[in-house]
């Protein structure tokens, strides 16, 4: 199973959300069991807190020296964060409880696509080209490629289709065809987690 981890994202965070999770982070990790000792102490982490908002309210309409002492501010509170993460990691192990009770957000699992969705909007056309048909159809979450299906008899009957190739677009050609013959087609998208159904069929004669 997976561990769990905490988000730090501090590149382009605003001052004011740095200012929010430094609070956080400190009241969350005053007096916490869990953390005995951190590697800020929580008081330093408060006192910084405050600077930090006085500062961001002085530089509101302030001077370009109070937006420069903001902006100081702004990567010291980046560089106790940083510490601090490193600490909350290094004692929870991977712990997802003991992660968020630090005041830190957890950091989002992936979450597996599963098999992937019936394919939509299968069009079958004629080129112009003797032998040949066209099909399109729109793209499916998940899919690394597209199985094609054809037959030449009753579409309702499942065992009268076969296979007849694979492609990683939203498009094929295929050719070679009787002329005039009514063909059917379906296309089916295939995933990590295997192939999803099949999509409603659709219908032509080539040139």
């Amino acid at each position: 199973m997976r561990k769990a981890d905490i988000k730090l994202m501090l590149g382009r965070i605003r001052p004011l959300m740095i200012f929010q999770l430094l609070s956080r982070v400190a009241t969350n990790m005053a007096e916490n069991p869990n953390f005995p000792a951190p590697a800020v102490p929580v008081a330093t982490l408060a006192s910084l807190a405050d600077a930090l908002f006085a500062a961001i309210q002085d530089a509101v309409k302030g001077s370009e020296k109070d937006r420069l002492h903001r902006d100081e501010l702004v990567e010291e509170a980046k560089a106790m964060l940083m510490d601090q993460a490193h600490y909350v990691r290094s004692v929870c192990n991977g712990n997802a409880a003991k992660l968020a009770s630090s005041g830190f957000d957890l950091r989002k699992e992936p979450e597996p696509i599963g098999t992937p969705a019936q394919v939509q909007g299968l069009k079958v056309y004629p080129t112009g080209l003797t032998g040949e048909l066209a099909a399109r159809w729109s793209s499916v979450y998940g899919a690394h490629g597209y199985q094609l299906w054809t037959t030449d008899s009753d579409p309702a009957i499942a065992a009268s289709w076969r296979s007849v190739g694979y492609t990683t677009r939203v498009s094929h050609l295929f050719t070679g065809l009787e002329s005039l013959k009514l063909h059917w087609y379906c296309v089916s998208a295939i995933g990590a987690a295997g192939e999803g159904a099949q999509s409603e069929p659709a219908k032509n004669r080539a040139a």
